[in-house]
């Protein structure tokens, strides 16, 4: 690989949440939510009015028997909830948490894609599990891996030479960590070599 990076992962770009939510064809809008200490307590005193110990601005998209909430805790730092009206499953939870987790790496790979797209450049993506795989260049040589690993991002450069392999993911960056992230990268023997492939010269004015 030219390059392997890790970071902490977050919601951080209000844009890339509303995309995330169209990927998964889930209508959302932007309501103040509240938090309360039971559910009891939701129940009883929501009805009188009563916001909760805590009000948070938030992007609400509505599932069945239930709501995705991205609530905004504070700048550039948006958590996601999962909450079903009438019971409480953790692994449907789970299950909902990851396939908008994935939505949005993938608006964040879209950048990327875009710019290939523009270049007239082959790609073909691989969706995995905890996030996306791509493969690119007159033969698919070139290789750009974004996946989850629990609360983090490893994204992985394989075969370019030179520092466009820096270039290619910064847009990535900028969607899935905070401005303040520390990036933990490993870096290789290839970052150093000069870049003489002359489709990848021509891409990397792109970036």
């Amino acid at each position: 690989m030219s390059h392997c990076t890790k970071f902490d992962f977050t919601y951080s770009s209000e844009d890339a949440i509303v995309k995330a939510f169209r990927k998964l064809d889930i209508k959302c809008s932007t309501e103040m939510v509240c938090d309360f200490k039971t559910n009891i307590g939701k129940m009883l005193l929501s009805r009188l009015g009563y916001l909760g110990y805590k009000q948070y601005r938030s992007i609400v998209g509505e599932i069945n028997g239930g709501h995705i909430f991205l609530c905004r805790i504070d700048n550039n730092n948006y958590q996601l909830f999962v909450e079903h009206h009438y019971s409480y499953n953790e692994e449907e939870d789970k299950v909902w948490a990851d396939k908008f987790r994935n939505a949005y790496i993938e608006v964040a790979v879209d950048k990327v894609l875009k710019k290939l797209d523009l270049n007239a450049t082959r790609y073909e993506v691989s969706h995995q599990p905890n996030g996306l795989i791509v493969n690119f260049g007159p033969n698919l040589e070139y290789t750009l891996s974004v996946l989850a690993e629990n609360d983090n991002i490893v994204e992985e450069v394989s075969g370019i030479k030179g520092d466009f392999c820096t270039k290619l993911t910064e847009d990535i960056e900028e969607v899935l960590s905070q401005p303040i992230a520390e990036l933990k990268t490993e870096w290789k023997a290839e970052v150093d070599m000069q870049l003489e492939d002359e489709t990848l010269q021509v891409l990397s004015l792109s970036f």
